[in-house]
């Protein structure tokens, strides 16, 4: 399996440069300059950061907690952390070599909602520290959304149709070489619609093999997410009556 490291192996648009503005021990970075006061209320929204919560239906590495802001609306604010051993040690503090993860999903973001997939819109990062560094990712808040596990629980009569969405929007992915490395269940959310949105491309990267290695990755680690959380066995059935058929 080969994994290529940048968004960049993609050939797309190069999008406006981000523009930081710092307030105390914080940089806050988006595509268009934050108003002054727009950033003096997310100054006071990191000093809510207390109240995240662990994050992940099956589980993660990321805190988050939602607020209501005034030039932004509904947003929702993760915080990455490490996983592993890494967690007792480090905590939520990365070493500064290159973007930081904030800025990547950013990226990550950004590049697959161009190619069609549905996931949240990025909105803001932010960094604290230099050498060491604490940081999060703002977006927009997906609104009356439900987990694909949730779904599979409460209606499962829904689940055929759903699946063939989800199918579809992770057909995007595979065309495009696009490594979610995380997708599971509990990272499908669906909307009062029926709409499916994929979420939490921390660490997603662009994939070096075929779009049909690809496609057998997605199957297995979607596969043993099911078999590990006990989920209903239709999700693993019916995603692989959908993924199975996928051609370039």
């Amino acid at each position: 399996m080969m994994i290529a490291e940048t968004v960049s192996e993609i050939q797309t648009p190069e999008p406006a440069p981000f523009i930081p503005v710092v307030r105390g021990p914080y940089e806050f970075g988006s595509r268009e300059k934050l108003a002054d006061d727009l950033a003096n209320r997310l100054v006071g929204v990191m000093k809510e950061r207390v109240e995240m919560s662990p994050r992940g239906v099956l589980g993660g590495r990321t805190y988050s907690a939602s607020h209501d802001l005034p030039g932004l609306g509904r947003i929702f604010l993760k915080q990455y952390a490490h996983g592993g051993l890494l967690r007792a040690f480090t905590a939520q503090l990365f070493l500064a070599v290159g973007p930081s993860r904030s800025q990547e999903e950013f990226l990550m973001l950004e590049l697959v909602r161009s190619l069609g997939v549905r996931a949240p819109r990025p909105l803001v990062y932010v960094k604290r520290g230099t050498f060491f560094y604490a940081t999060w990712l703002l977006m927009e808040e997906l609104q009356d959304v439900r987990s694909l596990v949730q779904v599979s629980e409460e209606k499962p009569d829904d689940l055929k149709e759903i699946m063939k969405s989800v199918g579809d929007q992770m057909a995007i992915l595979i065309k495009n070489r696009v490594l979610h490395i995380d997708l599971h269940p509990g990272n499908v959310l669906v909307d009062s619609a029926g709409l499916v949105y994929i979420v939490d491309f921390d660490k997603a990267r662009m994939f070096g093999g075929s779009p049909f290695e690809l496609r057998d990755l997605y199957l297995r680690r979607w596969r043993r997410a099911v078999i590990k959380h006990a989920l209903s066995p239709m999700l693993t059935e019916l995603m692989s009556l959908s993924l199975r058929s996928y051609h370039e």
